[in-house]
């Protein structure tokens, strides 16, 4: 039996949430320290995620959601599917590596 499921589908690409946050910040005219004032996290963690190198976590959906009026059910499904593009990507790359060797 030969069953495709929707992960057999590989992205081409994984884009980190952060992309599109800081073009809804900039649409929106919202400044990084915004963001952390209602997040309550520090300027460097969100400098951080801003550059794609921390997630979003829930309190950060939270103050995403706030600040730009988007809710925060939608940052977080943004992350997780983020998350399992950059798995599939990855799967697919060892499946890759040992089909070579």
């Amino acid at each position: 039996m030969n069953n495709k499921f929707a992960n057999d589908m590989v992205p081409g690409d994984a884009f980190h949430p952060a992309e599109i946050i800081k073009e809804e910040m900039e649409v929106q005219n919202v400044k990084q320290t915004d963001l952390v004032q209602a997040s309550g996290y520090n300027k460097s963690f969100i400098s951080l995620f801003l550059k794609g190198k921390r997630s979003i976590t829930l309190n950060l959906a939270l103050a995403l959601e706030k600040v730009l009026d988007i809710p925060a059910e939608f940052w977080v499904r943004l992350q997780k599917q983020y998350e399992m593009n950059k798995s599939l990507i990855e799967l697919r790359e060892m499946k890759t590596h040992h089909e070579k060797v």
